[in-house]
């Protein structure tokens, strides 16, 4: 029987080949029994790449003789082609058992490497010898099983197989490198050395080699040599990263600092993205005592590294030590050790950077709010709250502090204590703002529900409108913008929830109001404020869903609440909102990732309006918001009954951060919400034109 092949075909050959398919066809319906003439129609198929066909074609040909070993091989490859390694080493198996002597040496090898992953490893290891037998000097393969062989701790028989390929081919340079790196690797350092010596006597160019000999002579103490061959490395090649980093650890154990840190910095330079790399250097830095420089390394190690991973945390154990032995640390640098621990999920070891950055300040305001947003584990709480009555004790006017102590107490379910630290909270904060409060009788609690509620949409200008709103003379507001009561907090009572407004503002000459935006997500929100407090206005701020969907995830992400890179997350996502209805949509409050189903206002939005009545919402876009902040207040000004009061600045309050964002992925997007933006914009009757 002839051999025949399997391989690629170009277009200009297409019609011939179907020419020749038919002609086959018309020959088995002549004589379904012609064997050859079904291997031949596998072979078109799978020049073609019709896989399905060649594999039956070459089926039917087995079916005729289960001892034709040539389809045996070709049915292989096309289950090589179509990714089952299985079935493919097994059809292999079967033509090499009919015809032993056929197979060549890159097949023996390549069973080899399938029975090796399918871990029949006397199989692979009888097939790599196979094929060694063959070719003499087939590298791929000595590699492959030496490499076997020291996984399976048969370290001899690796060394003799490599000293085999030497001997059988003395010019032949990469087997004196196998030979050498096996015995680095069992730390036979001589052998490694003379193996390495005559490779190099070979190929004298390679700077890996000279690399590799001079760490190994590293390891024997012959350091002056060492140096003398990594210099030699990095001269064959000046961007050999490794060269200049073992050259760094060599002057790092020797105390060198200035030259290890221009070895590492060099090493920075070619492989900017290396944490290892960024972790020595903020080691020697730290023993010049130049702790900024060692600080920025730290930050550029954590960022480089790979979450949670051992390297991770010897990288913040080092950056902690560096905080400690800094005589000069400021507070900056505490809080953005903070936030960064933060962002990778470490919130914990974040806790206690916030607590340090409080006691270098305890008036900085920046530590206590992302504390507000930080996880806190149960066997913390009692530690924080400690902590939170030592400032407070300290500074009893400072509302946060007593803000963030309510809060922990409300943790332990500690509520009459909580209201008491809110009370305090709210009327610190009004005061400061306006001393002249003072002077005036406040009632001992308040009774009246809150006058508005910024309801969302997250990550769309809610923390711009309500600081905008606080420095409104007529306006106090709740001591911290999100309450979280009418989904998280429900069950602390409404106390607990009016203990966080000032309770001057049950007076008829002030308003006070909350922004919780995460309140739209949650349609019983809406039905316990019609409970409560139902004449309370909704204010809902919109904005382009791709972006806020893109916004809400990098928020997650800088925050360490997902790891997950943008791309996966909405793939993720937009495969799992085939599977859900509408109504699971709207039942939907968190979810992992739930970037692009919080931006489905229309779902989130309608039952609240049928709750609450269409009367009670000023539904604002944000866009048109960001874009003239004077305008939009007013209609929040007009909407709430309260005289215009223009500021001289509208900051941009709470913005996101993050890179350029691929115009493809935003566009895919864009894409997605338009059906959705369309039905929105029919109910609620007005235009968005979101691009």
């Amino acid at each position: 029987m002839k051999e025949s092949a399997v391989s690629d075909l170009s277009e200009s050959t297409q019609a011939p080949i179907q020419s020749q398919i038919s002609q086959c066809l018309q020959e088995i319906a002549r004589n379904p029994n012609a064997v050859e003439t079904y291997i031949d129609l596998g072979d078109l198929y799978a020049r073609r790449k019709q896989w399905q066909q060649a594999q039956k074609a070459y089926r039917d040909a087995i079916a005729i003789d289960p001892n034709l070993a040539v389809a045996h091989r070709n049915l292989a490859k096309v289950y090589t082609s179509m990714g089952d390694r299985q079935k493919a080493a097994d059809e292999l198996n079967i033509g090499f058992r009919l015809e032993p002597n056929f197979p060549t040496p890159q097949e023996h090898y390549e069973l080899a490497r399938t029975l090796a992953k399918q871990q029949k490893v006397n199989r692979a290891i009888a097939s790599y010898h196979r094929a060694i037998n063959q070719k003499a000097d087939f590298v791929a393969a000595y590699r492959s099983l030496g490499k076997l062989l020291m996984e399976m701790e048969k370290s001899d028989k690796a060394i003799a197989l490599y000293r085999q390929g030497v001997e059988q081919n003395p010019q032949h340079a990469e087997f004196q490198l196998l030979l050498a790196q096996a015995y680095a690797k069992l730390k036979r350092w001589s052998n490694a050395i003379q193996s390495y010596q005559a490779f190099l006597k070979l190929e004298p160019n390679s700077a890996k080699a000279y690399c590799n000999l001079a760490q190994a002579l590293v390891e024997i103490e012959k350091t002056a040599e060492a140096e003398t061959l990594f210099k030699k490395a990095i001269s064959l090649q000046d961007d050999y990263w490794q060269a200049y980093f073992q050259l760094g650890i060599l002057w790092h154990k020797q105390k060198k600092w200035k030259h290890a840190i221009l070895a590492y910095q060099k090493v920075n330079t070619i492989e900017p993205d290396l944490p290892f790399v960024a972790t020595k250097m903020a080691l020697v830095y730290r023993h010049l005592e130049q702790y900024n420089s060692a600080i920025a390394c730290h930050r550029q190690a954590i960022n480089n590294c790979v979450e949670a991973s051992n390297l991770e945390a010897k990288i913040i154990k080092d950056y902690q030590v560096t905080l400690d032995k800094f005589s000069d640390v400021k507070i900056q640098h505490y809080y953005q050790y903070a936030k960064l621990l933060r962002a990778r999920g470490r919130f914990a070891l974040a806790i206690a950077a916030y607590q340090k950055t409080i006691e270098l300040d305890p008036y900085f305001r920046l530590a206590y709010i992302d504390l507000q947003y930080t996880p806190t584990v149960k066997n913390q709480l009692d530690k924080l709250i400690e902590f939170y009555r030592r400032i407070v004790d300290s500074n009893p006017d400072l509302a946060i502090a007593w803000g963030n102590l309510g809060d922990a107490l409300s943790q332990q379910d500690r509520v009459d204590e909580a209201i008491t630290c809110y009370q305090k909270a709210s009327y610190q904060k009004a005061i400061q703002t306006y001393p002249d409060l003072a002077k005036l009788d406040w009632k001992a609690k308040k009774e009246f529900g809150p006058d508005f509620i910024i309801a969302g949409a997250s990550k769309s200008g809610t923390s711009s409108i309500y600081h905008y709103l606080n420095h409104h003379p007529q306006v106090l507001l709740s001591h911290k913008k999100e309450i979280d009561f009418y989904w998280k907090n429900f069950k602390r009572g409404i106390d607990w929830y009016l203990a966080h407004f000032p309770s001057i503002t049950d007076r008829a000459d002030f308003l006070t109001g909350e922004a919780t935006p995460n309140y739209l997500r949650f349609p019983h929100a809406a039905r316990r404020i019609k409970q409560t407090f139902p004449q309370t206005k909704i204010i809902i701020l919109l904005r382009n869903p791709a972006d806020r969907a893109i916004s809400w995830h990098y928020h997650k992400f800088n925050t360490g609440l997902t790891n997950e890179d943008l791309g996966t997350a909405v793939a993720t996502e937009m495969e799992r909102l085939k599977t859900i209805t509408p109504k699971e949509i709207t039942k939907t409050s968190f979810h992992n990732p739930d970037n692009i189903i919080s931006s489905l206002y229309l779902y989130k939005l309608r039952p609240w309006i049928n709750i609450l009545g269409r009367e009670q919402f000023l539904i604002l876009k944000s866009e048109d918001f960001y874009q003239d902040p004077a305008q939009t207040m007013s209609e929040v000004h007009e909407f709430l009954g309260l005289p215009e009061h223009t500021l001289e600045q509208y900051p941009k309050v709470n913005a996101g951060t993050y890179n350029e964002i691929d115009s493809s992925l935003r566009a895919t997007l864009i894409e997605y919400f338009a059906p959705y933006n369309q039905e929105l914009e029919k109910y609620l009757g007005m235009k968005f034109d979101w691009k």
